[in-house]
């Protein structure tokens, strides 16, 4: 976790995220495998999502108080390049901002390291995303729930060898003129998410994979959330507001996971 926060973390002025997003040049800069790793599996997601994942969103997330990443461009993850060796940006006020995959991404490596040391049985939870491995001592799946509306029990799920990340409007919200105003962002509008969903969570062999496309679905309106995770074969689930109700949708082979 500590690798990963020194390579990706904004908060870190000597991280590697920092430093390449502080460098006023569109010059090929050497970087790491890690950070490599990391920023393409956003750009996969982003071209797959149709920019509702942006790796360069940063500006405008902290533009409503939630980041630290201040720069003079967003909105243009095509400028955002990866080869065998380095990383560039086509504009010198390009940033890069991996929070939404970068939590996934320390997962997996954290059930990597585990499973080096010969451990096969695990659940791990790093901030409220989680992978499972092997079963529980009971000899049962892992089983994790997603939070209904109001902080309520949802759905139950039985998670093996599989991860799950959720996004969400519950948290990191705050009020401003009569609206909340949410920490997750429309990278194609440059505005906070206002429609029905709640959250999304979101199956699937990767913490990293889970993590971003939770993230990108969020950015959805859900019908558009909807079509595009069974476009993918995705596996998700969405909270929706309908009337002064909450709408569960499930998308893909999300009931092979619910608990009977």
């Amino acid at each position: 976790v500590d690798d990963v926060d020194l390579e990706c973390s904004p908060y870190r002025p000597d991280s590697a995220l920092s430093v390449f997003n502080g460098a006023m040049t569109t010059d090929w800069l050497p970087a790491s495998d890690q950070f490599r790793a990391v920023l393409s599996k956003g750009l996969d997601i982003a071209h797959q999502s149709r920019g509702a994942f942006d790796p360069s969103v940063g500006p405008v997330v902290a533009r409503y108080g939630f980041g630290p990443i201040h720069a003079e461009a967003w909105g243009q993850y095509e400028g955002l390049g990866i080869n065998a060796v380095a990383v560039r940006k086509s504009d010198a006020g390009l940033s890069a901002d991996l929070c939404g995959i970068a939590k996934g991404h320390a997962l997996d490596r954290m059930a990597m390291a585990l499973e080096a040391q010969g451990v096969g049985d695990f659940l791990l939870d790093l901030g409220g995303e989680l992978c499972a491995r092997g079963r529980h001592p009971d000899g049962r799946d892992w089983q994790v729930a997603i939070e209904g509306a109001s902080g309520t029990l949802g759905m139950g799920l039985k998670l093996r060898n599989s991860a799950i990340a959720t996004s969400g409007v519950s948290a990191q919200v705050y009020g401003a003129d009569g609206h909340e105003v949410s920490h997750i962002i429309d990278p194609r509008t440059g505005s906070p998410v206002s429609g029905r969903t709640v959250s999304v969570s979101v199956v699937a062999k990767s913490a990293a994979t889970a993590d971003g496309w939770a993230t990108a679905l969020m950015a959805m309106e859900h019908d558009q959330a909807e079509a595009l995770a069974t476009e993918l074969g995705l596996d998700a689930v969405l909270l929706v507001r309908d009337g002064g109700a909450i709408r569960t949708i499930a998308v893909g082979a999300i009931g092979d996971h619910v608990l009977g």
